[in-house]
């Protein structure tokens, strides 16, 4: 059964919520998890008939839309030009499949020829027998002869890399041109496959001529946290398309470059299936580029293409699962990057530079159409093996057997299919894992069960257990979770939980980034048991569809606390401040809230699924008492495009972060005297003559206002503003993975976990006298990821052991600081550390009102004196109790917001579900930031 979607009242709150829209009812183990895309045109009815033409609509022309400067076309010509193809051919489908951040849609064109709405709940049916019954699929020959093969081409996806979108219309108006006139072999294409464009992945970034999205945040770095909404509309059409092949179309590396990649080769994936075919199917790409000769296309020196597993022995991986390719991959697909060849023109003048651009672009079209039609070719030649891989690949998945490992050199025969590849794959391409029986989550937190609902969007079974059991030696309760490694989709599952691996000693460098863990680093205890060869867990659990909401509320209480540890709990905080609420940090990693904040925290409870415990307020009399604020936070951004540091503060609700530059500090625009706090992402670099933003942070420091930073920036404030005496230790630029921590007591204890995420990982040396401590890297710091030592054998992960991780100091002034040698905002996905750094800002910012602690009412002694007047008979009072209740507050300033963007596709720090959607109401009275997580609803009888 395939899902398609249809927007209800409670579908539409969802979206409004900025949730992914939960599967429907019996979706789960032995059946299919699909997922909404929101924003989607697409119906929701099984077996919707092809063609699929309901008319797109059309953007007004935009002049500054720089596909012109490259000479593609602008965005704004697209649903036109698929207009057109769909009034003249029942072989072309146009259907929107979500919004940009900025609210442009995102097209799928499918070609394909006619069908019933039977024959198209045919498909729908053996996709999901594919999938979730592949054993009996691989037996069923009606089913292997009559499947249309899914074949699908992504495009765009970096917003400046304008030609794969020019590429595929070239190539669909030619196929339906032939399709229209008749041709034999293009009908028995489209009666034999559905072949797949989504047209433009980044239209925003396609508009305004940048690589990134609107959330200056590099989409195809996305595919595990999913912040993007163009990649959550990717992932979810993943899972509906299924794919046998998919292609990334990217620009620009000078020569054409086909994958697969080169070492190392994903831990995760069955190659003895996919290499043969992929190697191959790049090897005719190669030879069919090179026969059409086409003008202005460069070759290497030896006259072919470049094969990243033939040609680049490491810095071309497909390690990572956070590359589109990589991530489809787990579909049992074969996929690739295809990099298109001349780049853009650096000629003088801007006459010189369209003319350039526009033959080079002619260039990469007619060479990326030749690539589609080679890929499709290829597919058709060897459909039934490339089929029966993708049933074996789900089938081991189901069957829970071990991982296929293919040693160096192996002897093609031991392998069917193609052998070109054997030759290529040598020591640096080993891999494999071990797959555990299963994963247990137990239930309870927030952060259990947003990783949950990650989970189950990306396609993961995970059921609930009914009854109490015992695993791995560990004793769960009822209701725990338990992903079920015997499942289709098992490969994703461990990369996403998993601890992933230590690769230091397999490449002398790495592309991108090396590890990655929602397991470690989204703040859930996950529990890995067993092997796969196990047998099942001895619990029954009930598939879910969404996690069970969470938290509680006491009733009659005078006091309530709250543990300030996981995102929703900072969102509850700043919640309650930004309402006026007094909210007091007792010491201990807990917060109290007094009588007049009650009904405000009840609702948060309610809102954000946190638990409030009962207390009698004692802990208010404590020395380490602090009162917290509203804080307004300055920041510099960190990362390449510098997107991640306002999505998690705004996100976390803390009062309209403020970006600080250097600019704005000269001509005004920024104040630093309105701001609480500063998190320092990057450092600012300031020049000889930037004498008035010199000024403005002095000024900021001596009136004893905090400072949180990274490793770099940090060393930057330092000495630039005289926080603190310190030597930061930085190791090599692209050094990156999972690092193991001690967490001493101090600012971030109660929030800290025992892992961190670190790129480009730094430890702190000659410490002054005024800094703290707060965490260190444990023995052996790197549980998983590439660290080698500098050059000169400094800053290696031997080096770093037991050194200062997070440092914290006091200045004469008053100004505290504290310092993160990891990087907790990385691409926004290290979500169990965000956390720390709210812990840090509170710290670091002014201090709030305090609750008023209780107070022992005075006891009098009884007196046998005689009334002095005769008691009166009249009617007892109606005069209301002098305690006035909490008066409604006008909408807070921060805290996450309901809606999306005035546009359209809302960026989100990791997290879906749509379990918060009967809160609505409740969140349009709470909320009135721009926030970007989303929240959760309380457990509630």
């Amino acid at each position: 059964m395939q899902v398609r979607r249809v927007w209800g009242a409670a579908a539409m709150s969802a979206v409004l919520l900025g949730a992914v829209v939960a599967p429907t009812a019996g979706a789960g183990p032995g059946g299919p998890a699909p997922s909404l895309v929101p924003g989607s045109t697409l119906a929701e009815d099984d077996g919707q008939p092809y063609p699929r033409q309901q008319p797109l609509r059309e953007p007004p022309a935009d002049e500054e839309d720089q596909s012109y400067w490259r000479g593609a076309v602008p965005f704004h010509e697209i649903a036109p030009l698929l207009n057109g193809l769909t009034d003249t051919s029942e072989y072309v489908s146009t259907e929107v499949v979500g919004q940009s951040t900025a609210g442009r849609d995102l097209y799928l064109v499918t070609i394909t020829a006619p069908e019933t709405a039977e024959e198209s709940a045919q498909q729908d049916e053996w996709r999901d027998r594919i999938k979730h019954d592949a054993d009996a699929a691989q037996a069923d020959a009606e089913l292997r002869a009559g499947y249309k093969v899914p074949i699908w081409f992504n495009n765009n996806i970096h917003g400046n890399e304008w030609d794969g979108t020019d590429a595929s219309l070239s190539y669909i108006t030619d196929l339906v041109a032939a399709l229209e006139a008749g041709d034999e072999e293009a009908i028995r294409l489209a009666e034999e496959n559905r072949l797949y464009f989504t047209v433009s992945n980044n239209p925003d970034g396609r508009v305004a001529g940048t690589r990134a999205t609107a959330l200056n945040l590099d989409a195809n770095r996305d595919f595990i946290t999913n912040t993007t909404p163009e990649t959550r509309a990717i992932r979810d059409l993943t899972g509906d398309l299924q794919p046998v092949f998919f292609i990334d179309i990217h620009g620009y590396t000078g020569n054409l470059q086909v994958e697969p990649t080169g070492p190392p080769q994903g831990e995760n994936y069955e190659h003895d299936l996919l290499m043969p075919y992929s190697y191959a199917a790049a090897l005719r790409i190669e030879q069919d580029v090179v026969a059409a000769d086409i003008e202005g296309n460069p070759l290497t020196d030896d006259g072919g293409i470049i094969i990243p597993f033939r040609d680049i022995p490491d810095g071309w991986d497909g390690w990572p699962p956070i590359f589109t390719p990589q991530y489809v991959q787990f579909q049992g697909s074969i996929a690739y990057t295809v990099e298109l060849g001349p780049g853009r023109s650096r000629a003088e003048t801007e006459e010189e530079q369209l003319a350039e651009n526009a033959a080079r672009l002619e260039t990469n079209r007619q060479v990326g159409h030749q690539v589609i039609e080679s890929t499709v070719a290829y597919v058709q030649e060897n459909r039934d093996a490339i089929l029966g891989n993708q049933m074996e690949i789900f089938r081991r998945g189901e069957a829970g057997e071990p991982l296929r490992d293919i040693p160096a050199n192996p002897d093609p025969e031991n392998y069917e299919g193609p052998d070109q590849w054997a030759a290529e794959w040598d020591e640096a391409d080993v891999t494999g894992t071990d797959f555990p029986r299963a994963y247990v989550i137990p239930a309870g937190s927030t952060d259990a069960a947003t990783l949950v609902d990650h989970l189950l969007a990306h396609g993961v079974e995970v059921g609930a257990a009914d009854t109490a059991f015992t695993a791995g030696g560990q004793d769960y309760p009822a209701g725990t979770f338990v992903v079920d490694m015997h499942q289709p989709l098992r490969g994703l599952a461990n990369v996403l939980l998993s601890d992933g691996s230590d690769i230091s000693d397999r490449v002398p460098s790495m592309y991108d980034i090396s590890a990655w863990s929602l397991g470690r680093l989204w703040g859930a205890e996950v529990d890995s048991v067993g092997a796969t060869t196990d047998p099942a867990l001895d619990v029954t659990t009930t598939p879910l569809v969404v996690a069970p909401g969470t938290g509680s509320f006491p009733q009659d209480a005078d006091y309530v606390s709250l543990a300030l540890d996981g995102v929703a709990a900072v969102q509850a905080v700043n919640e309650l401040l930004a309402s006026g609420v007094a909210v007091t940090d007792v010491g201990d990693g807990t917060v109290v809230v007094g009588p007049d904040g009650l009904a405000a925290a009840e609702a948060a409870s309610e809102v954000f699924g946190v638990t409030f415990t009962a207390t009698d307020g004692t802990e208010l009399a404590g020395d380490d008492v602090r009162g917290l604020s509203a804080l307004r936070v300055g920041f510099t951004s960190s990362g390449t495009y510098g997107g991640e540091d306002e999505l998690v503060l705004s996100g976390l609700g803390f009062v309209e972060p403020v970006r600080v530059t250097v600019e704005g500090l000269t001509d005004g625009s920024v104040d630093l005297e309105e701001i609480d706090v500063l998190w320092l992402g990057s450092r600012l670099r300031l020049g000889e003559d930037d004498d008035v933003a010199d000024d403005a942070l002095e000024a900021y420091v001596d009136s004893g206002k905090g400072v949180v930073a990274t490793a770099d920036a940090g060393a930057w404030a330092a000495e630039e503003l005289e926080l603190f005496e310190a030597y930061v230790v930085v190791g090599p630029g692209r050094a990156n993975g999972v690092v193991l921590v001690d967490t001493a007591d101090g600012v971030i204890a109660a929030q800290a976990e025992d892992a961190a995420f670190a790129y480009g990982p730094a430890y702190f040396t000659d410490l002054g006298n005024e800094v703290t401590v707060e965490q260190t890297y444990t023995a052996e710091p790197l549980l998983s990821g590439h660290w080698l030592p500098n050059e000169d054998g400094t800053a290696g992960p031997g080096q770093a052991a037991g050194q200062p991780s997070v440092i914290s100091a006091v200045n004469d002034d008053g100004a505290r600081s504290l310092v993160f040698g990891t990087d907790p905002f990385f691409r926004t996905h290290p979500r169990g550390m965000f956390d720390d750094v709210a812990a840090a800002l509170f710290w670091a910012g002014p201090e709030g009102a305090l609750v008023e602690a209780p107070t022992e009412e005075p006891t009098e002694e009884p007196t046998t004196e005689e009334p002095t007047e005769e008691p009166t008979t009249e009617e007892p009072t109606t005069e209301q109790p002098t305690t006035v209740p909490p008066t409604e507050t006008e909408p807070p300033t921060s805290g996450p917001s309901p809606t999306q963007p005035a546009a359209g596709g809302e960026g989100r720090l990791p997290r879906t579900g749509a379990d918060a959607w009967p809160l609505l109401v409740a969140l349009v009275l709470l909320a009135g930031g721009a926030g970007v997580l989303v929240t959760r609803r309380r457990l509630t009888a």
